[in-house]
């Protein structure tokens, strides 16, 4: 039987993306294996509401910045006075603090995660706080190799554990349901999905459906635009909204906001777009694919590890609308092709991100074992 222990989990985050649904995630899988969670978090912090119904205790930090010296005092009370086993920390600017609450709460195990695909720049300070740390985890190859060229010093203390998902979805709902619920009465459905932000690249979607449905006079297809901007890209919402009401074609593409328990809405799309500049991961395209969805990604970052170009879905290079349009013709006219993408890539995820296993190698991390 596992030893359970007391895991503190930090996140200053304000707002809800991939990082902050994989802190969620990870708070209650532990939880479920009988570990006692504390989470430290930022006044009004999303996580919440996320987590109200979990046996969770709440500490609420100022974390404001990377060298919060006071946060990190105030965390190295909470390890020392509730005897914390783990700290896991899942926001750059929380990895410094952390490390140096760890140093003055010693002998707490720290963790940090690497969710995002940006550079870090190293400094002395930086180096000395990461020195704390047990490992370091990345969510993709190319985000740990990022971290080894600003640490170097601590390669042979980086993991790669990638993000998960969850073939259990609850209340899963048909096809014709999920159709039904996201106003869908076409043929066929397209969507793009996430937060409307310019690296997302909705524009370049929306291009593409315009030349889809003006020159090609493609009639049997909606196009959907699922997600709601962040809190400094609802400009950009507003010019995507512009975009599609000039170029006359708001009857087939739609912006359906915030979509609840989106996962189990993703058997009513035949098709996926992931055209980011960039991701670390894209748990939305890991999680269309094990929906059984045709893809159609950008070969960067994490993704490049998500997608098997022609066996699990089709690359295209970054910024390449006409090659987007290219994925999308053949996908939507070649019926017997896109289905045959979409069963090798539910096949595909389902194996290698399967829940239990990638929090599996988080607990034996968190359990001083090797997480392989």
């Amino acid at each position: 039987m596992t030893i359970p222990l007391k895991i503190l989990q930090v996140c200053s985050a304000e707002s809800l993306g991939g990082g902050e649904r994989h802190v969620i995630e990870l708070t209650r899988a532990m939880i479920e294996r009988g570990h006692q969670l504390h989470l430290a978090v930022r006044r009004n912090s999303p996580l919440r509401d996320a987590l109200a119904d979990g046996a969770v205790q709440w500490h609420e930090l100022g974390l404001r910045n990377a060298l919060d010296i006071v946060s990190a005092q105030q965390l190295a009370m909470i390890i020392s006075g509730q005897k914390i086993d783990v700290m896991h920390a899942h926001v750059a600017r929380d990895y410094t603090f952390c490390g140096i609450a760890a140093r003055m709460a010693r002998p707490v195990r720290f963790f940090l995660t690497r969710h995002h695909f940006n550079p870090i720049k190293s400094n002395t300070i930086y180096a000395w706080a990461l020195a704390e740390a047990s490992a370091l985890i990345s969510v993709s190859e190319s985000v740990r190799q990022q971290l080894a060229l600003a640490f170097p010093m601590f390669v042979d203390r980086m993991v790669v554990i990638p993000n998960w998902i969850s073939a259990r979805v609850e209340g899963n709902l048909s096809r014709e349901e999920a159709r039904s619920r996201l106003g869908l009465t076409r043929r066929l459905a397209v969507g793009i999905v996430g937060q409307l932000t310019p690296l997302k690249r909705q524009d370049l979607f929306i291009r593409a459906a315009r030349h889809l449905i003006k020159e090609r006079y493609w009639t049997d297809a909606d196009f959907l635009i699922i997600g709601e901007p962040g809190p400094d890209d609802e400009e950009y919402a507003n010019q995507l909204r512009e975009m599609v009401a000039k170029a006359g074609i708001d009857k087939q593409v739609r912006f359906t906001g915030f979509v609840e328990e989106l996962q189990s809405h993703l058997a009513a799309l035949d098709i996926v777009a992931a055209v980011s500049e960039n991701e670390a991961f894209s748990l939305a395209l890991a999680e269309a694919m094990a929906a059984g969805c045709a893809v159609v990604a950008t070969r960067v970052g994490g993704m490049a590890d998500l997608v098997e170009d022609g066996v699990t879905g089709i690359f295209i290079e970054r910024d390449d609308e006409w090659a987007l349009v290219a994925g999308l013709v053949k996908l939507l006219t070649d019926k017997s092709y896109r289905e045959k993408l979409g069963v090798a890539a539910r096949a595909s995820v389902t194996e290698r991100f399967d829940r239990e296993k990638v929090i599996d190698r988080i607990e034996r991390l968190y359990l001083n074992d090797s997480p392989e």
